[in-house]
This record gives C-alpha cells, sequence and structure tokens, in this order.
C-alpha cells in the first residue's frame, strides 16, 4: 500500500464521510483536507482533520470558510433540487412502460416518432428538401429524414457545415420559393446558421430551421453544448417556436401537424402561382425541439404513421393571424411623370401593368422583371433628372446602384414603396409611402409617358449571335458569353447565379433584357455562402425535372470564402452547376469607391485582399473538373459546352 493510500485509508476510518464516483481522492494539503478530482463526488459528512489548537484569528478565518462552504453547498441543492423532480417523473413512466412489458426503447422512442411526423406533416404540406448536418442530438430528426429519402417522400441533402448547409437551404428557397428545412445539432452548430437566416430574412426567402436542443433545465448551468440557442434569430424569424419534451411527448403526430399547418401559409403563399393578395411573410422560421436522452429509438411504421398524419391535417383548419388581415392600403398614381424600379423580389405583374401605361422601367438584373427591355442605363438616365419624373415607385428591394437610392432622396420625388404590410421596404429618410395594391392612371396621349424612357420590344439578350475572337478577357465578354449560351426553352432552360461582385454590376450595365431567370444574394449584399447557394439553386432545379445547367458567375474573394460549399458527400450527386470565377486578384469593386484613394499598400493590405488561393488545385482538392480560359474564343467554346465544373478566367485588373 502505498503513501496516498495509507493516507485515504486513515482518512476513511477517521470519518466514513467520503464517496467518490468514477475517479480516487487524495490527501489535498499538509492539513489533511481531502479533495475529490472527480467532478462526481459529494460528501456525507465533514472531513477529516487533523485537530490543532487554533489562534482566534484562525478560528474566525475558517468560520468564514465554512460559511463559504455552506452557502455554496446550499446553492447546489437548491439548483439540483430544481432538475429532480422531471427526472424522477421520467424515471418513473420508463419503470411502469417496463412493468407493462414495452422495452425501454419504445419508452423512449417519442423523440423518434415526434421527429418522424413533423418531417411527413411538413412534406404533406410541401417541403420537399431537407438539409442535414450531422450530430448527436438532432439524430432523431436525421434519421427520419434518411428513412423518409429512403422512401421517396423527400430530397435529403448532408453537410458538414452548418453555414454551407443553411446557404444551400437558402439557394433551394430561391429556386422553388417553399422552404427547404434545415436540421442542426445544438451548441454553435446553430450559430453557424445565422448568416444565411439574415439574408433569407432581407430577400425574403422562406427557410425552416429544426434546431435540435438540450433541455431547457441545462441552460446557463455550464452544460456541454448547451447555450441560449432558442430564439436565436430574434425579430427576423416569422415564426419562433421551443419546445419541451412535454410539449411533444405527449401528443407528437398532433403537435407535428399543427406546427406544420403554421408553417403552411409560408409554403403555400409562396408556390408558383399563388400572389401575395392576402398575406405571406416569408423568411426564416425556427422550430428548436429539446430532445432528451435517449436521443432516438425504434421508428413508428411509416406507412401508417403517414396515414395518421394525413388524416390529422385534414381535420386540421391552418390558420395564421396575418392571413385574417383583409384590409388593405391602395393607391392610384398618374401614369406620366412616374418611374418604376423593380429591386430583389418585385411583383412582375405590377411591372407589366407599368409597361402597358407607358411607364418607365428600370429592373435590376436580379428583380427577376427583365424579361423585356428596360431602361438602357439608368444610372446616367436618374443622374440628368430621368425626363423630369416627380414620383418613384418602387417594388422589391433595388441595391445594385447608387443613383436609385439619391434620386428617391430628392425632396421633390414622391417615393410610393408597394409591399405587404410588416415587410422591410425601400425608403430612403424613412420617407417613403407603403402600400399594399397599386394602379396606374394611363395618361391621356398613350404609349411612353417619357417619350423615350422604355423600349417596347422583347428579347433574350444584347450580345452578338456569333463569339467573339481575338480580344483579351475582359468583364464584358464574360457577361456576353453567359448570356449568350444559356438556354431560353422550357423544360431545359437554364439559370444565372450572380455572386455579390463586381460582376452583377456589369451584367445589370451590360444586358437589356433577360429570360433567363437570375438569382443572387441581393438581400443583404454578402459574399458568404455563394457557391452553397448557387449548389442549392442547381440541385432543387435538377429535382423539379427542369434538367438544365446553372451558371455562376464568382469572383475569386467570393469563391475562396465559401470554397467548402464544393464539398458534399460521395453518395450524392454532384450538382448540374457551372462556375465561372472572374479571377482579378482581389476586390476589384472597391477600385471604383472613395477607398481606393487611400495609400495604395495600405489599400492592397486591407481592402482589396487578394488571396493566394490556386483555383485548380482547389478544384482537383474537392474533385471538380477544371478548365481555364485563355482568349475570348476559349471562353465562348467552354460556356457553350455547358459542362459542369470549374472554369476560370483571369482577368488584369
Amino acid at each position: 500500500m502505498g503513501v496516498d493510500d495509507r493516507d485515504r485509508a486513515a482518512a476513511r476510518h477517521r470519518c466514513g464521510a467520503l464517496v467518490v464516483r468514477g475517479s480516487s481522492a487524495r490527501i489535498g494539503d499538509r492539513r489533511g483536507l481531502i479533495v475529490c478530482t472527480a467532478g462526481s463526488a459529494r460528501w456525507c459528512g465533514l472531513v477529516a482533520r487533523r485537530r490543532r489548537r487554533r489562534a482566534p484569528d484562525d478560528r474566525a478565518s475558517q468560520r468564514e470558510r465554512d460559511a463559504r462552504h455552506d452557502g455554496r453547498r446550499a446553492h447546489r441543492l437548491a439548483r439540483a433540487a430544481a432538475v429532480r423532480p422531471r427526472r424522477r417523473e421520467r424515471s418513473a413512466e420508463r419503470r411502469r412502460q417496463i412493468l407493462e412489458g414495452r422495452s425501454v426503447t419504445a419508452a423512449v422512442a417519442a423523440s423518434s416518432e415526434f421527429a418522424t411526423a413533423l418531417l411527413l406533416a411538413l412534406v404533406e404540406r410541401g417541403v420537399e428538401h431537407v438539409v442535414v448536418s450531422p450530430g448527436s442530438r438532432s439524430q432523431a430528426l436525421a434519421l427520419a429524414a434518411a428513412e423518409l429519402e429512403a422512401a421517396g417522400l423527400l430530397h435529403l441533402h448532408v453537410r458538414i457545415d452548418e453555414r454551407d448547409a443553411a446557404f444551400l437551404a437558402l439557394g433551394i428557397g430561391m429556386a422553388t420559393r417553399r422552404p427547404a428545412a434545415v436540421i442542426t445539432t445544438s451548441g454553435s452548430a446553430v450559430g453557424n446558421l445565422v448568416p444565411a437566416a439574415m439574408e433569407a430574412a432581407r430577400a425574403q426567402v422562406p427557410m425552416l430551421l429544426l434546431t435540435a436542443d438540450r433541455p431547457a433545465e441545462l441552460r446557463g448551468t455550464g452544460a456541454n453544448q448547451t447555450t441560449r440557442q432558442a430564439n436565436i434569430l430574434g425579430d427576423l424569424a416569422t415564426l419562433d417556436h421551443d419546445l419541451a419534451e412535454e410539449d411533444y411527448a405527449r401528443d407528437p403526430v398532433g403537435l407535428a401537424v399543427r406546427l406544420a399547418c403554421e408553417v403552411l401559409p409560408f409554403a403555400e403563399l409562396n408556390r408558383p402561382g399563388i400572389d401575395d393578395e392576402h398575406v405571406s411573410l416569408r423568411g426564416p422560421m425556427q422550430v428548436n425541439v429539446q430532445f432528451v436522452e435517449p436521443l432516438s429509438g425504434r421508428h413508428t411504421e411509416t406507412s401508417a404513421l403517414q396515414a395518421l398524419v394525413r388524416r390529422r391535417i385534414d381535420d386540421e383548419r391552418p390558420q395564421h393571424p396575418l392571413l385574417n388581415a383583409t384590409r388593405k392600403e391602395a393607391a392610384t398614381v398618374p401614369a406620366r411623370g412616374t418611374v418604376l424600379v423593380a429591386g430583389l423580389g418585385a411583383d412582375v405583374d405590377l411591372v407589366r401593368a407599368a409597361r402597358d401605361v407607358g411607364v418607365p422601367v428600370i429592373a435590376e438584373i436580379t428583380s427577376g422583371a427583365r424579361q423585356w427591355h428596360t431602361v438602357k442605363g439608368y444610372r446616367e438616365w436618374l443622374d440628368h433628372g430621368a425626363d423630369g419624373a416627380c414620383r418613384m415607385i418602387v417594388t422589391g428591394l433595388p441595391s445594385l446602384s447608387r443613383q436609385v437610392w439619391h434620386f428617391a432622396e430628392r425632396a421633390d420625388v414622391q417615393v410610393i414603396a408597394v409591399a405587404p404590410a410588416g415587410r422591410e421596404h425601400f425608403s430612403p429618410g424613412h420617407r417613403a409611402r407603403r402600400v399594399d395594391l397599386l394602379r396606374f392612371e394611363a395618361t391621356a396621349q398613350g404609349g411612353d409617358a417619357h417619350g423615350d424612357g422604355a423600349a417596347d420590344a422583347p428579347g433574350a439578350s444584347v450580345v452578338a449571335d456569333e463569339p467573339l475572337t481575338g480580344e483579351a478577357l475582359t468583364r464584358e465578354a464574360v457577361i456576353d458569353a453567359v448570356w449568350r449560351h444559356s438556354r431560353i426553352d422550357a423544360p431545359s432552360a437554364d439559370a444565372i447565379y450572380l455572386a455579390s461582385s463586381h460582376m452583377v454590376r456589369v451584367a445589370d450595365e451590360r444586358v437589356e433584357a433577360s429570360a433567363v431567370p437570375v438569382f443572387g444574394h441581393r438581400g443583404l449584399a454578402g459574399i458568404d455562402g455563394t457557391i452553397s447557394a448557387a449548389s442549392g439553386v442547381a440541385d432543387a432545379r435538377r429535382a423539379a425535372g427542369a434538367g438544365a445547367l446553372t451558371r455562376l458567375v464568382i469572383g475569386d474573394l467570393a469563391f475562396a470564402h465559401d470554397v467548402g460549399g464544393l464539398l458534399r458527400p460521395e453518395c450524392e450527386a454532384a450538382p448540374p452547376l457551372q462556375i465561372i470565377v472572374v479571377n482579378d486578384h482581389g476586390g476589384s469593386i472597391f477600385a471604383g469607391l472613395e477607398v481606393a484613394t487611400a495609400d495604395p499598400a495600405l489599400y492592397e493590405r486591407v481592402v482589396r485582399t487578394p488571396q493566394p488561393l490556386r483555383v485548380r488545385e482547389t478544384a482537383a482538392a474537392y474533385g471538380w473538373a477544371y478548365h481555364q480560359a485563355r482568349d475570348v474564343a476559349d471562353l465562348d467554346g467552354l460556356v457553350a459546352a455547358g459542362e459542369p465544373g470549374i472554369v476560370e478566367v483571369v482577368i488584369d485588373a
């Protein structure tokens, strides 16, 4: 027996008060204080101490230490008392179920039953895509999603990075106008969803976050992988629930159906062909579920549960308070003296009505309203007074030019934003009038109210049909090639995704009209998650049977920022995505801003920030095909081939 063992034996002999689980105790100091090195020890009485006479001051100090110890012990006991009743109730319930002949696995299957019922109910209401980031706490939801994928009921995407998963769901929501569900475990995993949710909130893209959590009593206790993740989106969320075990264990199917029907207005009203005449608050939604251990069990047979979910949904009458808001703010404006600006999420029917009465239309490239020719060179047109226009009608959120914002700030210009109540809308200086509905009063002359404001002829692009040769590679050449070779005939129509970089502005200035669907991060205009979002658009279009290519035009910085978006599991097919990397060695967009006048060395260091990323090697590392365009003819051929992969275009800035 060693010295430590003899000391412990002597201590136990004098005071059998220390019970240690899982680890040994040791003699802590020369007074004989026994200090536990394990976190799961408890004291049953006083610890043995060497008796000796103490001076009065020493005894007073000891009394203070004892008082502090008693206070801490009382605090621990009080905290434990708050947790024990629920644990005792759960244990008693499990014992009863075992005595009744049900296994422990069946006893804890409420989490699995609720997870499966929730996903089934969401599928019944129109959700088609689920994105999973693996984790322990979310295993019931993840396994349920895998089972439903195997049954052919949904499309499943797995991403190890929660940030990429959320942006993938954002792209799916852009393409389908239905929310994709994102499943994550607890802790920092939930925080990684926030950037994509912020973009979804501003761009009004539907997205559903299913976040797994630990029980509420563990919050604020220092428990592992536990934080205050419920309501993490704050006011950005259009729907927010924090579910405890007692919420879903009592009636898992009923709760799942109620939640799915609450999501329904957001999902159904965003389907193609269904307008916003009532109301539809698009954007991110969060359902936070507090799963208790064991975290999964034997699943209910899917077909039987699906039939039960369908019956319960038929009995449920989906309601949302916003659907009952019938009062609408309407306005009628004269066509003469009016200009209409269409930004991200524009009402295409309003744009068509404006064109019918001759109102000049400014449609940003990502507005979805540039099927027709609109005002060409609108920046200069606004700088020169817009032919005396005194009224600006705005639909959607314009963000691609300072001229639109500055024109709206003029004191002699009336600004009317057409947007549903509750949505953030365009309002420089907070002076815009918001209306739900707007109609135009035609001018007496008819036709174009400003003479030469808007052209009438529809078109697919403004570029030449024949490829350009013998020219140096430019940004304009890239845009020309992309639009020239993008198919517009359904069902094989292509799509274009423009990163928030220099290229989106080049396209906005160069393309007069486009029948090709154009997507982009124009809510908050960040560069994060661009590859993932474009992949989501490509995956969603393929799942819908579009059978076409999506082309992503992206700068080298945005490419480097989301290079992890290139990664996907081996069991998932690569997306029909052609990534065209315009490598101009850093943030060239800043060259046109006032910051470009700063000291060149400082500007290069902290603003332009060129990166040493090698696109060829990066493509090889992630298993993507790679090509580099050497000249305009080479670029034209690579884009025309329409092969998924990465095409690098090096441009001298």
